[in-house]
């Protein structure tokens, strides 16, 4: 089984601190270590570095390869274009099942924080059984909700077809994109949604076929690319035919086209850093604070905020709910509550040409 760390996301919600030369997943939040490294070591007791890979933009490679020298040249696989997680999964699936037409492999964000990495393991542990046991269908790693929070996709789950351990696979009923507040605590309530982690396990040559059926375009272009693989004209053939991928996602792409799928509930402490709401609430919570500070900051009668400080002082006073950011080139100052308009913030940047701070 491969391990795949996606690692090609811009974290556009984490701006000023994450843009797009140097994105979030190679910044460090919640420790001394960048997330994408947090993300290598939590997989070292059950995968070689030979089995794991990074899927990544050109970009990024010089930035990860320092952070995690451990991974092999030919590990790396690099999209030439940005052009969504369906595009990048059909890639890097191709590219696995050329080496070996039986392979399995589980795709993580690198950008998760998760504080029990046993029970994570052992979820893994489950998955692999499972997608030997049912090799057609996809399975899905899904997080027991534990509050209505109206920026994450959920899952509808629906019968239960499996279990080992304690732990529980479903069949998946639907997906259900990011609520309202009034759905999300209807979803909370009831035991058939959960989060949906953006975690997914399956046998290459299964997804394949599932390219071929759904995303037939991208499946072409698939299938040209990995004919290309170790030819003289492999790079000329994954950048004009990379092109030609349908630029979605494997959402909408793929998961909510097919009926054969399995997810199993988890709950390891697991938090999607999204937006610097989260961030600040994962931070307070761990640290036990009410004001989570790094950097030069005084403050006096401040509650619930996150202050992150560059080289001059921050100095606040009576703030509640708000986020502070300082870099170099930009400021940010938002209600903790409205993080996630961070990405409106940078559409509006995009609008009126001010590239340079992107």
């Amino acid at each position: 089984m491969y391990a795949v760390i996606m690692a090609g996301g811009q974290g556009t919600r984490l701006w000023p601190l994450s843009r797009q030369k140097k994105p979030k997943q190679l910044h460090s939040f919640a420790g001394d270590k960048s997330l994408i490294r947090e993300t290598y070591e939590r997989l070292t007791s059950k995968f070689s570095n030979d089995e794991i890979i990074i899927s990544t933009l050109a970009d990024f490679v010089e930035d990860i390869k320092s952070i995690l020298p451990e991974i092999p040249e030919k590990n790396y696989i690099v999209e030439p274009s940005l052009r969504g997680n369906a595009a990048a999964c059909g890639y890097v699936s191709a590219v696995l099942n050329q080496r070996d037409p039986n392979s399995d492999a589980i795709f993580l964000p690198s950008d998760h924080i998760i504080k029990e990495s046993k029970k994570f393991l052992n979820i893994i542990n489950y998955g692999e059984k499972l997608v030997n046991k049912y090799p057609d269908n996809l399975i899905l790693i899904g997080i027991n909700p534990t509050e209505p929070n109206t920026g994450l996709g959920y899952i509808q789950m629906n019968s239960q077809i499996d279990s080992d351990d304690g732990l529980k696979a479903f069949s998946v009923k639907r997906f259900a994109e990011k609520p309202t507040l009034e759905k999300a605590k209807e979803y909370v309530m009831s035991w058939e949604y959960i989060w949906n982690s953006g975690m997914f396990i399956w046998k290459t040559k299964r997804i394949l076929e599932l390219y071929e059926k759904n995303l037939p375009v991208t499946y072409e272009a698939l299938m040209k690319i990995k004919a290309a693989i170790g030819k003289p004209d492999e790079e000329k053939v994954l950048k004009s035919e990379y092109g030609k991928t349908e630029i979605t996602s494997i959402d909408y792409g793929i998961m909510e086209k097919t009926n054969d799928i399995l997810v199993v509930p988890g709950n390891f402490g697991w938090s999607d850093i999204g937006s610097w709401g989260t961030l600040l609430k994962v931070l307070s919570e761990a640290h036990d604070a009410a004001i989570v500070t790094k950097g030069h900051h005084i403050g006096v009668n401040n509650n619930n905020c996150l202050v992150l400080a560059n080289d001059k002082l921050i100095a606040t006073v009576g703030l509640e709910n708000i986020v502070i950011v300082d870099t170099p080139d930009a400021l940010l100052v938002c209600n903790a509550d409205k993080s996630q308009q961070v990405k409106d913030l940078l559409n509006k940047l995009k609008d009126e040409g001010k590239h340079f701070y992107l």
